[in-house]
């Protein structure tokens, strides 16, 4: 992520970027392992003696049983996201100034910690319930 970083510094086209290289591997496994039991079922293997193609198959046998596993996923995938953004904004890596993004809001409050200590509170209060939001999400989901 840090090399499209460098290539691309400071956009945010940058980290989606870098953030899709780097999760993908997540959700192909999860899917790619999901999958194979799927279509290995007496259920699919009869839809596709009686002719049925691969939209079918999709939209009746798989896309029900891994949607779940999909989304649950996908939360996690997106607080990591956001948690990772944060963290490289903190580090002085991410985002530039004039744009809004949690990390730099940190960072460029901590000088003032001593004057105003709860204007510090405001950017960790919305990473903390942001995470906590999709992680609950993601609980619900998966159950």
């Amino acid at each position: 992520m840090l090399i499209v970083l460098a290539i691309v510094p400071g956009t945010a086209t940058g980290f989606w970027i870098g953030l899709s290289l780097v999760l993908w591997v997540e959700f192909f496994r999860l899917a790619r392992a999901a999958t194979r039991e799927i279509l290995a079922s007496p259920a699919v293997e009869a839809s596709r003696l009686l002719g049925f193609g691969p939209a079918y198959l999709f939209r009746t046998h798989l896309w029900p049983e891994i949607a779940p596993m999909m989304l649950t996923a996908a939360a996690f995938g997106t607080a990591t996201a956001i948690m990772g953004i944060a963290a490289l904004g903190f580090v002085s890596v991410g985002m530039r100034a004039p744009q809004a993004e949690l990390g730099l809001m940190m960072v460029e409050l901590l000088p003032y910690w001593h004057e105003a200590p709860l204007a510090i509170l405001a950017p960790v209060f919305a990473t903390f319930a942001l995470l906590l939001g999709l992680t609950l999400i993601a609980g619900s989901r998966g159950t």
